[in-house]
């Protein structure tokens, strides 16, 4: 009986091996399958994270972008102002080799009859500060529309100083030419 027993034991014990080595095997399995739930849920919290972070720095940008576009007001255009208009000039550039330069100025104002009069009894004198400046301009001086820009800036500050009845708000140069 001694031996028998100790066969059952012995064959229990291959049994109880057996036995735990399936556990084992199955305990690897299910960390496995449970590792790899984790990372899909880890995967797909990121996204949710992700996609929600954006949603919401869009969301945010929209809403600035929005509030400066409500900021801004959309005004009609101011009304034309009147204008004086001054004879042609024809005048030569103080380069080393002259460039011939045909400008033709209108001056704009707030409709005023007193300073209208003015201009019609001025003429000569805009006319003559017109051509000294003219005059003094290189070709390079009035070669882009930045420079364009300033001598029209030029022509209105020394005209205004002239001026008694009004301001001129505006040098429009209808013709520049200059070859």
């Amino acid at each position: 009986m001694g031996d028998e027993e100790r066969d059952d034991i012995v064959e229990i014990s291959d049994e109880d091996e057996s036995v735990e080595v399936t556990e084992a095997v199955a305990d690897k399995s299910t960390s496995k399958i449970i590792k790899i739930l984790f990372y899909g849920i880890g995967v797909v919290v990121l996204l949710f994270l992700v996609v929600g972070i954006s949603y919401l720095v869009t969301k945010n940008v929209q809403e600035k972008k929005y509030e400066m576009e409500e900021a801004i007001v959309v005004a009609p255009p101011p009304p034309p102002l009147a204008h004086f208009d001054i004879p042609s000039f024809s005048v030569t550039t103080r380069d080393s080799e002259p460039h011939f330069a045909k400008v033709t100025v209108s001056l704009g104002y707030e409709d005023n009859m007193q300073l209208n009069m003015e201009f019609v009894r001025r003429t000569v004198q805009i006319q003559h500060i017109i051509n000294i400046i003219l005059s003094g301009k290189s070709y390079e001086d009035l070669d882009s529309v930045e420079d364009k820009i300033n001598l029209a800036e030029e022509i209105k500050a020394h005209i205004n100083a002239l001026l008694i009845a009004g301001k001129v708000k505006e040098v429009y140069f209808r013709e520049i030419v200059v070859n």
